[in-house]
């Protein structure tokens, strides 16, 4: 018979943890590498630049050139929770090799981006991006590509605006979601700071939506994208390109993804 005692430490430990989740769940969900101001990206032809979207905040930007002559349009990158654009930056080559022209930006805290992350200035920040790109290009030559995090961006934004097309990799139902799906007997959905309910943005999204997911993802499972495109009803024979064996990293080195990128990005 399970005894009272028992049961309280039980509860005891059940409530700290929970209280540990709450404390440290910026750490959990984010992963920021910051960069000296004085800092020079690698890449050759790579236009750094800033963005000023408050008195007090300045967003770090990189604009990649189309390897064509003439460019299709542009691909506004959100990228995922780690790092910054000296990683990130490495993925625009998969673009501009298809003819299209780059943008990618630090969020608030990540790189040389001041400011501090919450899932408002997460959201606002790539609105505020969108409309500062919209003015050098029109909105059917914006393609938007989100990358795990960055999906839940990519798709508000494409909720809100009339884009070209969206592609997600990676992607999920709700940070929530992906959580509990780790650990199951905890209430994220009750005491999580970043909920990007992406679920909820999805059905209004109109633009061409495309969606690519490793069947053996660690970090976000493969039924999150199952899941978030059912509730939008999708057709996942069409939206959907799933990677057999493929994990969270490394999704560009199977043939799959990129006779899928060269379809997408064909005109």
């Amino acid at each position: 018979m399970f005894k009272p005692k028992y049961l309280q430490i039980a509860l005891t430990f059940y409530v700290i943890l929970i209280a540990g989740l709450v404390l440290f769940q910026r750490f959990i969900v984010l992963h920021p590498k910051k960069l000296a101001k004085d800092y020079l990206y690698e890449f050759p032809k790579a236009e750094e630049f800033y963005v000023q979207v408050s008195p007090e905040i300045r967003l770090n930007a990189l604009r990649f050139a189309s390897q064509d002559t003439v460019s299709k349009g542009v691909v506004l990158y959100f990228h995922g929770n780690a790092d910054n654009l000296a990683r990130w930056g490495e993925h625009a080559t998969e673009f501009t090799q298809r003819g299209y022209d780059v943008v990618m930006y630090d969020y608030r805290g990540f790189g040389k981006s001041n400011g501090r992350l919450d899932e408002q200035n997460f959201l606002y920040d790539a609105q505020f991006i969108f409309d500062d790109l919209s003015r050098r290009y029109n909105p059917d030559q914006i393609v938007l590509y989100g990358r795990s995090l960055g999906c839940g961006a990519a798709i508000k934004v494409a909720s809100n605006n009339a884009v070209k097309k969206l592609i997600l990799e990676t992607p999920y139902y709700s940070l929530p979601d992906v959580a509990f799906s780790h650990l199951p007997i905890f209430p994220f959905k009750y005491v999580s700071e970043f909920k990007v309910n992406a679920y909820e943005w999805l059905p209004r999204v109109r633009c061409d939506v495309h969606v690519f997911h490793g069947t053996d993802d660690e970090v976000v499972p493969y039924k999150q994208s199952i899941k978030l495109l059912e509730a939008a009803n999708k057709n996942l024979d069409k939206t959907l390109t799933t990677l057999q064996g493929g994990h969270h990293r490394g999704l560009e080195q199977f043939k799959e993804y990129q006779t899928k990128l060269d379809e997408l990005l064909a005109k």
